[in-house]
């Protein structure tokens, strides 16, 4: 394991574009559909709030060619057309659906970017969603062609319309592969996850800084979240209790009080600039109880066989195994997991998972969550979780919150 470095990054693309070239061309597509949140906003830069708005039916698209991933063409609805002002500077084009209105008076003095919105709000806008995305794929010259579509699309019947609207294409499911293409991490993406870590360990920070006796659970979380939103992320998930609660902890917190000798449970996460966080730890307030520092050296133990082992080439689940086999052997005979580790990047479990069964090769420059927690009803448990790098010669650390047992006075 080597020390955390901070990358300095300077481009403005997120895409690993050898990587999707290799993958696409492997998989003989000429050409793929970006068509959920994830996707979309990975092949075009564009975080498009209307999937979470309406995440059971928003539809926004993205088609490129496989030899040219960069030069897409996003479909877009005429409402959600401001956004594409942000995209990848090297997109090709956009093609709009729907109807939406914005004035623009005779003689009116328009800039850049609201000449670009005007032109695009009123030129070739297409009835329909499924138009506008089979005037894309003319646009990419994907008309004949093998191309994979991401099947998560708001649209159910999308794969069936596409097959319909072009008997000569070739339209397969790829949203496993699009999964696959993001598990190794560009720099910038990394710099992106690791801004996104440091504001969550500073919220840490101030929760933790703010616990004492008679604090409860809901107050410490709203300081954590407070924290989150001044540094301009988002909160995702923000589970804060204390002892024996931490067993039964993604339940809303309560009003209970913290209590000396107590312990609190951090498991949590924010989005920022498209990317996630997720980290763990238990907090003693006071001395611990010998169980608790028992609990937490075999678990942080576990976590530690996991980096080990967490090199270029070595297979996800190997990786599960030893960690909880050392899990069990330092102090937690009967230790259970189903996982102890995933990918993150735009999604919260990116692929790969470490856990039984998952051949996926770790490789450089895949970033994933580390934990061995353990849960215990009447007690509580115990809990770390890191986030690392693949790079060439193992597991790069990234987390600088402290990973001994914490223990703040009480």
């Amino acid at each position: 394991m080597t020390a955390a470095t901070e990358p300095e990054v300077t481009d403005s693309l997120l895409m690993n574009v050898e990587r999707t070239r290799t993958i696409l061309a492997a998989e003989q597509l000429d050409g793929v559909i970006a068509s959920s949140l994830e996707n979309y906003f990975y092949f075009s830069g564009i975080w498009n709030f209307g999937f979470e708005m309406f995440p059971h039916n928003a539809e926004a698209y993205v088609v490129a060619r496989s030899d040219e991933p960069t030069r897409g063409t996003i479909v877009s609805s005429v409402g959600e057309a401001d956004l594409t002002l942000d995209s990848y500077r090297s997109i090709s084009g956009v093609r709009t659906f729907g109807s939406f209105f914005r004035a623009a008076p005779s003689g009116a003095q328009l800039d850049a970017r609201e000449a670009r919105i005007q032109a695009i709000t009123h030129n070739s806008v297409a009835s329909s969603s499924l138009d506008a995305l089979v005037a894309a794929i003319n646009d990419q010259g994907l008309t004949r062609s093998a191309v994979g579509v991401d099947e998560r699309s708001g649209n159910k019947t999308l794969l069936a319309q596409l097959r319909e609207r072009l008997p000569d294409a070739k339209i397969t499911p790829a949203a496993d592969i699009l999964r696959r293409i993001r598990m190794v991490k560009t720099p910038l993406e990394q710099a992106r996850l690791i801004r996104t870590l440091r504001i969550t360990e500073a919220a840490m920070e101030a929760t933790i800084a703010a616990a004492h006796p008679g604090i409860t659970e809901r107050e410490l979380k709203q300081v954590f979240e407070t924290a989150i939103v001044a540094a301009g992320a988002r909160p995702a998930f923000s589970f804060i209790r204390f002892g024996r609660a931490m067993a039964i902890g993604q339940t809303p917190p309560a009003d209970t009080p913290l209590a000396a000798r107590d312990y609190i449970w951090f498991d949590v996460g924010c989005t920022y600039d498209g990317y996630r966080s997720d980290i763990g730890r238990v907090v003693a307030i006071g001395e611990p109880s010998p169980k608790l520092r028992k609990l937490y050296a075999a678990s942080k133990s576990g976590q530690e066989r996991a980096l080990e082992l967490m090199r270029p080439g070595t297979p996800a689940q190997d990786v599960f195994d030893a960690a909880v086999e050392r899990v069990r052997e330092a102090g937690i005979p009967d230790y259970e997991r189903h996982h102890v580790g995933h990918g993150i990047g735009i999604e919260f479990y990116d692929a790969p998972v470490l856990a039984p069964g998952v051949e996926t090769p770790l490789e450089e420059g895949m970033v994933l969550e580390v934990e061995t927690p353990y849960y215990e009803l009447g007690f509580g448990g115990t809990f770390i979780e890191d986030t690392v790098v693949i790079r060439g010669g193992g597991a790069e650390i990234l987390t600088r919150i402290e990973r001994e047992l914490r223990v703040v006075d009480g």
